[in-house]
């Protein structure tokens, strides 16, 4: 009988083993928090001493016990998870380093003009397969333009268990015009994908206590790779109590016939598949960032809220952005000091590759926050209807050490573009631009260049017109 069940315990454990993807997201919690762990054990401790004493009415006291127990681990769990996660955000300001700067990086051509929303409306209305859809995009350095990348994914819940993912479709986000490239290849593993060819199924099988970042796609020398990275956890002591700091770990490379390559931060920085890519994961630089509002303490983040900073996000637009510099791929976030102001207190610039945190400073400037930015670009243009346009992703663009935010409106079907405004954060000036060759001539020359290109242009249009008139003219009078 005892034979049996080992063999019976042997056989769960088996096949829970075998099975552990499915349980990744039960056992990285309580990875994450080991105090959770802890306090349970304290419990069991106080439980076992309570029942096992000798002592006079002992029934008596284990009953009143036993009633209060369950109150206890209540209590015990509460701060436990409260622990874990408020002493990541209270510890991480105290083990990063935040390097003074007091420039920011100048911007490149290589500017992000088509917003997400009108490139899904792109790839979606080029897409001519019937059993697939795209996925979750994400923002793509490829042959070194900014681009906006889908993963062609089954098109509905069974066709998941029977087709492999499609591709990907590519929409080049540095230009205003329809574009979209569709890369057709059987992708072996690949998100969506059930149950054994599903992505995150064998990744976690290679490395099962992490978290994964947002999943993005390369496509270079005719492979398309798939690339995740990875998110681990260093564990801490805080008066015998345990915590994990998150800290940048790896990531993983799929290629498409599913081989699986995991490179450490270093490595990564040398592999050519990743050359002028992105490489550490946008979820931690915004954690980060979000963390540098603990550092004067907790007292001070929830009652005097000095020098605190808050993170600006607008209309789901998510920060950070991915922004190309003539210093490379940064992530870049700008917080507002903490309550009803939407000026920016502080310039966070996180480098994309290798994690390096930059903080750009503001004392007693006063610059427009994509918030407030938004709102000069409905005032500059009132002949607008904004009930049938919206303004989309305000960004970042920095040029001769000036920060402006660049501002895309947009029809609310998302198809196509009406214009780009430029909104200089210092002075609140907005600046409209409709095609491709104005806005590269505004990156690359002074706005007063730009003026004098536009009115050349419209004088050439009309010297041309005077000329078609006369030419009109003379033309009748060789009828009369």
């Amino acid at each position: 009988m005892n034979i049996k069940k080992i063999l019976l315990c042997l056989f769960a454990i088996l096949i829970i083993y075998f099975f552990r993807p499915w349980f990744h997201p039960v056992a990285i919690y309580f990875y994450k928090n080991p105090a959770i762990i802890e306090v349970v054990l304290i419990w069991a401790v106080i439980y076992f001493f309570f029942s096992r004493r000798k002592m006079k009415n002992k029934e008596l006291t284990i009953n009143i016990f036993k009633s209060t127990s369950v109150i206890l681990l209540f209590f015990l769990l509460l701060f436990a998870s409260f622990f874990s996660n408020i002493i990541v955000f209270l510890e991480l300001p105290k083990t990063l380093k935040f390097h003074d700067i007091q420039t920011l990086p100048e911007s490149t051509k290589n500017l992000r003009l088509m917003p997400m929303s009108v490139a899904y409306r792109y790839a979606k209305d080029s897409l001519q397969l019937a059993q697939y859809k795209l996925g979750p995009e994400n923002i793509v350095n490829i042959n070194n333009s900014l681009s906006w990348v889908f993963p062609l994914i089954p098109d509905g819940d069974l066709l998941k268990f029977l087709i492999k993912n499609k591709g990907i479709v590519i929409v080049d986000a540095t230009k205003q015009e329809k574009n979209s490239k569709i890369i057709e290849k059987d992708l072996q593993i690949g998100q969506e994908m059930q149950i054994f060819d599903n992505l995150y199924w064998n990744l976690y099988k290679e490395k099962y206590f992490v978290d994964f970042d947002d999943v993005y796609y390369i496509y270079k020398n005719g492979e398309i790779y798939t690339v995740v990275p990875a998110i681990g956890y260093k564990y801490k002591l805080y008066y015998g109590l345990l915590y994990a700091l998150p800290e940048f770990e790896g990531l993983f490379i799929v290629d498409s016939a599913g081989k699986i390559n995991f490179l450490n931060p270093e490595q990564a920085l040398k592999n050519k598949i990743l050359e002028g890519n992105r490489i550490f994961p946008e979820n931690l630089a915004r954690l980060y960032v979000e963390s540098y509002a603990f550092k004067n303490g907790l007292i001070n983040y929830f009652f005097i809220h000095k020098d605190q900073t808050e993170i600006q996000d607008i209309n789901f637009n998510r920060q950070p952005f991915l922004l190309d510099t003539k210093e490379g791929l940064k992530w870049f976030i700008s917080t507002e000091p903490y309550g009803a102001s939407h000026g920016i207190f502080k310039i966070f610039i996180i480098d994309a590759r290798t994690g390096k945190i930059e903080l750009l400073e503001l004392p007693g400037m006063t610059l427009t926050g994509p918030v407030k930015a938004t709102d000069f670009v409905r005032q500059n243009n009132p002949i607008v209807d904004w009930s049938r346009f919206k303004l989309a992703e305000p960004l970042p663009f920095f040029k001769n050490n000036t920060l402006y935010w660049k501002v895309v409106v947009i029809p609310f079907d998302s198809a196509g573009i009406a214009y780009q405004a430029f909104v200089n954060a210092k002075t609140n000036e907005v600046i409209e631009l409709k095609t491709n060759e104005d806005i590269l001539n505004f990156m690359t020359e002074s706005y007063e260049e730009v003026k004098k290109t536009e009115k050349q242009r419209n004088e050439e249009v009309v010297e041309q017109i005077e000329k078609k008139i006369q030419e009109i003219e003379n033309l009748l009078k060789k009828l009369k």
